[in-house]
């Protein structure tokens, strides 16, 4: 028997997107540290003798050092998981796993950290892209655009392939959360920006080679465009890089929550739902960030 058909842990793991397995793996080392198991490898506990109480304590302790409750989730969500495997290999009961299932994560809800990137900045963000002459510059223009303009998460970016690109439908098939094939859009200045990088790219190959199947690849220093894919962590470093040089701190994620702010104010929140592909149109009105003085304006409308 494989080690991932005997141990809920890896059988667990194996089961998730690979964007979300280091994710995972991460939260639950981090609890088992809390619960105890620091000394003991990761695949080595006996996750199935894990009692409720155990996880209420755990939930409990995530309480007093202020983790927020979407990450209290997070750290329940993934011990249920793991439980949902052992009750597969009949390692607990039925009833064990249903006490488990019962254990919640702390209630409430936090304000959003994300930023609105208005139009003037992402314009901003392409004029420091376009002064820079190293390959980066024609790179990052086209990732920002394409994650700005698309509302493409920064995993999607980095997996989807070249042939998943319709320059002519403008259209971007990606594999999104919970293995399901997407069909995003991109605006035409995104895709300008794209086939500018990449005819940029065919333009360094040697005679004979075969241009990449993906989309963003990763640059050496001296401007050295290596064959390699781009990675989620260099996503944070562009977003981070570009926005230190316009003069405001940018999470890749702003990117998609501007995306879905624009188009919940120019259109209207059920669109975007339907552009994001959230299943429930709540997490869709949590990714409204405009400011407050919008908000303001919508109120002084009252004034007598």
């Amino acid at each position: 028997m494989t080690e991932s058909t005997r141990n809920p842990l890896t059988l667990y793991l194996t089961r998730l997107a690979p964007s979300s397995q280091l994710t995972m793996r991460y939260v639950l080392q981090d609890a088992a540290d809390r619960l105890g198991f620091e000394d003991i490898n990761l695949e080595d506990i006996d996750w199935h003798l894990l009692q409720p109480e155990q996880v209420m304590a755990l939930v409990a302790v995530l309480r007093e050092d202020g983790y927020a409750p979407n990450t209290s989730s997070l750290y329940v969500n993934a011990v249920r998981g793991v439980m949902n495997e052992a009750w597969r290999m009949s390692l607990i009961t039925q009833d064990h796993l249903l006490k488990m299932r019962s254990v919640k994560a702390m209630a409430g809800t936090r304000l959003s950290q994300g930023r609105n990137l208005r139009r003037t900045l992402i314009r901003e963000l392409m004029d420091v892209c376009a002064a820079d002459p190293r390959p980066q510059g024609l790179r990052d223009a086209a990732v920002i655009g394409i994650l700005y303009g698309s509302g493409m998460r920064k995993s999607e970016s980095v997996n989807i392939e070249l042939s998943q690109v319709d320059f002519q439908e403008r259209s971007l098939q990606v594999t999104g959360k919970g293995n399901k094939q997407l069909i995003k859009y991109a605006p035409a200045w995104a895709l300008a920006k794209l086939e500018a990088w990449l005819a940029f790219r065919r333009s360094q190959l040697k005679e004979g080679e075969q241009d990449d199947t993906f989309l963003f690849n990763r640059i050496r220093r001296g401007s050295h465009i290596t064959r390699e894919r781009i990675t989620k962590h260099a996503i944070y470093y562009i977003a981070r890089q570009r926005g230190e040089q316009v003069g405001v701190k940018i999470m890749p994620h702003d990117f998609r929550r501007s995306f879905i702010t624009r188009v919940i104010e120019e259109y209207d929140l059920s669109i975007a739902q339907k552009l994001a592909h959230h299943t429930n149109i709540q997490t869709t009105a949590n990714y409204d960030v405009r400011d407050d003085n919008e908000r303001r304006r919508a109120v002084d409308r009252f004034d007598l």
